[in-house]
């Protein structure tokens, strides 16, 4: 039927749809026509006309919906004689018949199509309806294509802009403390991460250092580093220990995490310049690395600790150590000793410990630039599978 096709192919939306019912009605004489969409878990109104329709009276659009849910759940026409209602637009003259058949592409309902008409006009109309069932079938496949296609964009745009979030939410610029160079670096797999690090002054001019890796990818990982990240700067503005932090964000996260089925890694370290001391914690995460520089030995600052998000209450342990001139601390996740070669070999402490030895003598910042090009090197061709965070602190 031309009718379907050119209205259709001139606007293929629901407002093509619902112009389409319009036009059917007034070519065939009808007073009421509707087009259904099947949903994977629901039914959808694609279009629908009602001659002389008014806002207080909803008695045809409701008996409609039951129509067409019974069309698509029977996937077989519905044919109905003297419909219980009164055409208000024919005084006393006999009501209204309703032919309903299903829409179907490739022996699955996609949908269904409707006319009311006057009383015994039905028998005319069961061949047109059957042919504009076989045209809005293409039609609906059509239309659910661009819906998705539309739909696929707009979340690709949502989960760049997620990251971009994300990504502002980072340090935007290194804190200067006295005696020490700092530097930082996150490099997600995704537009998202599960990775995050953070900077905070605390009130007494100490230096906190953060960094956490949530279990998982895509917006729910990136969701809980922003929490952990504002939950972190809350707790360490106050200059308590690096152990009761991790404590306070555990009680925090853990209902949340628990019931995802989630978990944080996370080490905290807090800086005292007139000390040169370094006090930290950790809740399951990656030891750091150091790097002596009267010694140039290189090793890790093991603590043990929890995940956060394991158990609702979870104490943890504070370590202290001292640095010295040209000491360097290199923090980082997983995605570091894991990143793969094309032959399957990982970057490993090893090779992290020997970028410290071979620059030793450069700034943070230098130094963690040529880490990052010494793991790019190794990770070449091969696809990055995990996010990367690293930060350098170099006493000077």
């Amino acid at each position: 039927m031309y009718l379907v096709c050119s209205t259709l192919w001139r606007e293929n939306s629901e407002a093509g749809f619902t112009t389409l019912c319009r036009e059917i009605c007034s070519e065939l004489g009808l007073k009421c026509c509707s087009i259904w969409l099947n949903g994977v878990n629901s039914r959808h109104r694609m279009g629908y006309f009602e001659a002389g329709w008014s806002i207080d009276d909803l008695t045809m659009s409701n008996m409609d919906y039951e129509i067409n849910k019974s069309i698509i759940c029977k996937k077989a026409p519905v044919l109905v004689k003297t419909l219980g209602i009164k055409d208000p637009g024919r005084g006393s003259e006999p009501s209204l018949d309703v032919i309903g058949m299903p829409i179907f592409n490739c022996n699955i309902v996609t949908g269904s199509i409707t006319l009311y008409c006057p009383e015994g006009k039905s028998e005319t109309l069961t061949e047109i309806l059957h042919h504009m069932a076989t045209e809005l079938a293409f039609g609906i496949e059509q239309f659910k294509n661009a819906f998705t296609s539309a739909r696929q964009k707009s979340l690709r745009k949502e989960i760049e802009l997620a990251g971009s979030i994300q990504q502002s939410l980072l340090p935007q610029k290194v804190p200067e403390v006295k005696g020490i160079t700092l530097w930082g670096r996150a490099v997600p797999t995704h537009e998202t991460s599960g990775d995050f690090y953070d900077f905070i002054i605390t009130r007494h001019q100490n230096l906190g250092i953060a960094i956490g890796d949530v279990m998982g990818k895509g917006i729910p990982a990136a969701l809980f580093t922003a929490i952990a990240r504002t939950l972190t700067r809350s707790f360490a503005q106050q200059d308590i220990a690096p152990n009761a932090v991790l404590s306070e964000i555990n009680r925090s996260l853990y209902p949340d995490l628990s019931v995802n089925g989630m978990f944080l890694t996370m080490f905290y370290a807090l800086y005292n310049p007139l000390q040169k001391a370094l006090f930290y914690a950790s809740a399951g995460h990656n030891p750091p690395l150091i790097r002596r520089g009267e010694s140039g030995e290189v090793e890790l600052l093991k603590s043990k600790g929890f995940f956060v998000g394991g158990r609702p209450e979870q104490s943890y342990k504070m370590q202290t150590i001292k640095l010295g001139r040209g000491d360097i601390v290199l923090f980082y996740s997983d995605g570091l000793v894991e990143a793969k070669n094309i032959q399957g070999e990982q970057f490993g402490l090893q090779r992290a410990a020997e970028s410290l030895k071979d620059y030793y003598c450069l700034g943070a910042a230098a130094l963690g630039d040529f880490l990052s090009m010494r793991l790019m090197e190794h990770i070449g061709s091969c696809e990055q599978r995990d996010d990367i965070t690293l930060i350098v602190l170099k006493v000077e």
